[in-house]
């Protein structure tokens, strides 16, 4: 429980977002993965703006872009 909270805190401090928002909006991403035979194909849209930004910024840090 206290790891989640630490997780969740360093999110909202990453990306200045609220992690109810977070989880909300990373909720419409999606990909899907599709046996072929003996190949996997990943299919999934580039993810929006806005998860793309947030998830610089947790990766980068703030004020990454």
């Amino acid at each position: 429980m206290f790891a989640a909270l630490a997780v969740s805190r360093w999110i909202e401090d990453r990306t200045g977002w609220s992690i109810r928002k977070f989880v909300r909006t990373a909720r419409r991403y999606r990909t899907i993965e599709i046996q072929a035979g003996t190949h996997t194909i990943t299919a999934a849209d580039p993810p929006p703006d806005d998860i793309r930004d947030a998830l610089n910024r947790i990766h980068h840090g703030p004020g990454a872009h």
